[in-house]
């Protein structure tokens, strides 16, 4: 994909064609025709998927001046436009190709909202997890230090209909993904702060080889300067390659300092697998002006993420634990190597190619019983197969895996979700995956919305 050496200004876009490609699962593409159509943009809309697939997004835009080209992208689209590509189609796709062929320049939502406000602070998060926990506490802290921030990125929604109208004043706080910083096409000097909470293996069905995805990663720094700051990890792959890249301030995270041991005291989660993301916030926000003095009393009242090891309501005897955020073997590897008693997984979903070595021995190691589902769950079973581990049930998707796994839970024992493949197999994001599981819970146990467990467990139909 070629970027733009300038990207045109909201005022430059009325009466301006402009076409998005691919609306995306979380609202990007959505609320960027939306604020494009609302500039006076010439807008067209395209996407591989049938209106039926779209109902949120169609809802959302009726009764705008868009004109629709969905189920496909034909040629006859692209005239020369501005044309604002979703994330999730990676620079090699054909369709690309086709557009720059047509005379049209390419550029995504992220690109342009930073050019039409690069003058708001921010803070920019990546790495392989620990992203959304890094850029939701830095958010929190902020906000009850009564700093105005907004949270954005890759957590869904548009961030250039978002910054259109905030104030100058105004934290922007970005949790971005390698399908975002690849193509990032960023002011001089952005993003003012910048961090990495960790890099392992992941996405290689898309950049191919690890190194390339960790290009990908490191193109956050592209734009930084002699005043930007980069927070590190203490220790880990691909941090020194961070450090001699950034050409501002670099800062270790060691959380073995005077002073970082400090900040930690106030933290409600202490896993050591959190505590790169928790620091990289704390540092973060007080570089944005959140006064150090009030981390004591701010830090604790941060009541974390759901679906990242989120403890569910459950009879005594029983945890259940939602950790649906984990698309990727590692995350699961490490919550499966600091679990306190034995666990009962559910896990599969999309095949990303992933090496499955470290996890299937972890697995053969801390679980009593798998629980799979989907091509991931398939190849997972077969790495376990040759650890001779036998406690294994293949399901035909994810929901017979989660009752299955719930219904059949013994005292003392953890179930745990924790994927570690993509959701897009059967689910249009990971969040609706988590909440399927925590729905099969709450009615397998007959557990209301307060958490209170107001009778046994109960089995339900198999699907």
């Amino acid at each position: 994909m070629t970027q733009p050496t300038t990207l045109p200004q909201p005022t430059d876009l009325r009466g301006r064609s402009v076409l998005v490609l691919g609306l995306g699962s979380f609202g990007g593409g959505s609320g960027t025709a939306r604020a494009l159509a609302n500039l006076g943009a010439k807008v067209t809309v395209s996407d591989l998927r049938g209106p039926e697939a779209l109902p949120e997004a169609t809802s959302d835009l009726k009764g705008l001046p868009i004109q629709w080209e969905l189920g496909g992208h034909p040629d006859s689209i692209f005239t020369g436009q501005l044309v604002v590509v979703n994330p999730a189609i990676p620079p090699t796709a054909p369709v690309l190709k086709t557009a720059v062929g047509h005379g049209c320049t390419l550029t995504n939502e992220v690109s342009l909202a930073l050019a039409a406000r690069p003058e708001l602070r921010a803070m920019a998060i990546t790495g392989t997890h620990g992203k959304s926990t890094t850029a939701s506490l830095a958010s929190h802290l902020l906000t009850q230090a009564q700093i105005p921030n907004i949270l954005a990125g890759n957590l869904g929604g548009s961030l250039f209909e978002t910054v259109l109208d905030l104030p100058a004043e105004t934290r922007l706080i970005l949790e971005l993904s390698s399908f975002q910083t690849e193509v990032l096409e960023a002011p001089v000097g952005w993003p003012e702060v910048s961090a990495l909470t960790c890099l392992s293996q992941d996405h290689l069905d898309r950049h191919n080889t690890l190194e390339n995805y960790w290009a990908c990663k490191r193109r956050l720094l592209s734009k930084q300067n002699a005043n930007s700051l980069c927070l590190l990890p203490a220790e880990g792959p691909g941090t020194d390659e961070w450090a001699t890249t950034c050409k501002g301030e670099v800062r270790r995270l060691n959380p073995r300092t005077a002073e970082n041991k400090n900040y930690l005291t106030a933290s409600p989660f202490q896993e050591p697998w959190r505590v790169p993301s928790i620091l990289a916030a704390i540092h973060g926000a007080i570089h944005l002006g959140f006064p150090e003095n009030a981390l004591q009393t701010a830090l604790p009242t941060w009541p974390g993420l759901p679906h990242r090891m989120q403890q569910l309501p459950a009879p005594e005897g029983l945890h259940i634990v939602d950790n649906g955020v984990a698309t990727h073997p590692e995350p699961t590897t490490v919550a499966l190597q600091h679990a306190a008693q034995p666990v009962v997984l559910c896990a599969g979903g999309y095949d990303k190619g992933l090496d499955l070595k470290e996890l299937a021995e972890a697995i053969s190691k801390h679980c009593v019983a798998v629980h799979l589902s989907g091509p991931g769950g398939i190849r997972l079973e077969k790495e376990l197969h040759t650890l001779n581990f036998p406690h294994t049930t293949l399901h035909p998707n994810a929901n017979s895996a989660y009752c299955a796994g719930v219904e059949n839970l013994p005292p003392g024992r953890t179930l745990l979700l924790s994927p570690s493949f993509s959701s897009f197999d059967e689910f249009r994001n990971f969040r609706d995956r988590a909440q399927l599981f925590q729905n099969i819970c709450e009615k397998t146990l007959k557990t209301p919305k307060n958490g209170d467990v107001t009778r046994p467990l109960e089995r339900t139909n198999k699907e």
